[in-house]
């Protein structure tokens, strides 16, 4: 599917309606066709993947646990049409190997969590906590990982997603906040629960929100390290949202009318999307060769990106203001 850009000129005024072809077929889109594993995914992968490993990188070729493979993405169905995100954990992994120093004011402060009374600004903010927390595990950071996770049990819990994790799951999730180990295993147990409570509940739009808030919130943390390190490694991860950006807009349309905070929210993206138009990317598959025994997996597929440095700080200057729309 691709953009359907209108434009409506009144005098010298040009009014941009941007539209996803997906609009168009908003009130014909299956209540059946929920997005699966929304919630449980953006924990998930703020501690699935933060499982001590051994990394290495040699000429562009990166190892990964094997455990890894199935959720370094999350995959979408919308109108029988699959879409790929990328996990909000994979950029934090990429600073950290970059020898980023950790850098707490890069966070939702956990205190901004009284200003979210809407669902639309709870959900969202459900998802950048939720990057917020994968960064605190990585970098080791406990009693804020601790901070973190209450803070995003409170939005769910007023989201009234919370129910859909069995109370003894939370209180074994609790209590292994600083067991990463244990908690894998708790938090994978949970994905069937999620999936079935936002299956019979139709919480679509909940969903997705806290999808895009993770891959915001991200994509944030990962374009201010870039431009003040200027680390290749880090420019290459944030060309590659290219596509992903796309995937996320198409996701979003159909929700457009369903209120100002939505439609304001996805012309910012667009907005976005033609930034990221200035970019060169390129990308060369190769398959991965899995070692069953190490538990890793060479990644072969090689990214190239060319971008300016006047682009790279534009467009970390305008996800920084949709960020500061949402948590403020």
């Amino acid at each position: 599917m691709h953009f359907i850009f209108v434009y409506l000129i009144f005098g010298k005024k040009i009014l941009k309606l941007k539209l996803i072809k997906t609009i168009l077929n908003h009130f014909m889109v299956s209540k059946k066709l929920l997005i699966q594993r929304v919630f449980i995914f953006i924990l998930a992968s703020a501690f699935i993947l933060s499982c001590k490993t051994s990394t290495e990188e040699k000429q562009s070729e990166e190892r990964i646990p094997v455990r890894e493979i199935d959720t370094s993405t999350v995959l979408l169905k919308l109108n029988n049409t699959l879409f790929t995100l990328p996990s909000p954990y994979q950029a934090s992994f990429s600073i950290k190997n970059s020898n980023i120093a950790y850098n707490k004011s890069l966070l939702n402060p956990p205190d901004n969590v009284t200003n979210y009374t809407t669902n639309f600004q709870q959900a969202i903010n459900v998802g950048i906590y939720g990057t917020d927390l994968g960064y605190l595990n990585i970098y080791d950071q406990v009693p804020d990982v601790i901070s973190y996770f209450t803070v995003i049990k409170k939005l769910s819990q007023e989201l009234g997603i919370h129910n859909a994790l069995q109370i003894n799951i939370i209180d074994k999730i609790e209590k292994n906040i600083d067991n990463q180990d244990s908690l894998l295993f708790y938090l994978t147990g949970s994905y069937r629960q999620f999936d079935s409570y936002l299956k019979s509940n139709n919480r679509k739009d909940i969903g997705v929100l806290i999808i895009t808030g993770g891959w915001i919130e991200s994509i944030y943390i990962l374009s201010h390290c870039a431009v003040d390190s200027k680390n290749r490694q880090l420019i290459n991860r944030l060309g590659e949202q290219k596509h992903p950006l796309d995937n996320l807009i198409e996701i979003l349309s159909p929700y457009y009318y369903l209120s100002k905070d939505f439609s304001n929210l996805i012309d910012d993206l667009v907005d976005l999307a033609y930034e990221f138009d200035g970019i060169i990317y390129s990308y060369s598959y190769e398959q991965s060769e899995v070692n069953t025994e190490k538990k890793h997996t060479l990644v072969k597929s090689k990214s190239n990106v060319i971008i300016s440095e006047y682009h790279l700080k534009t467009i970390a200057n305008k996800i920084s203001s949709i960020r500061n729309k949402i948590i403020y």
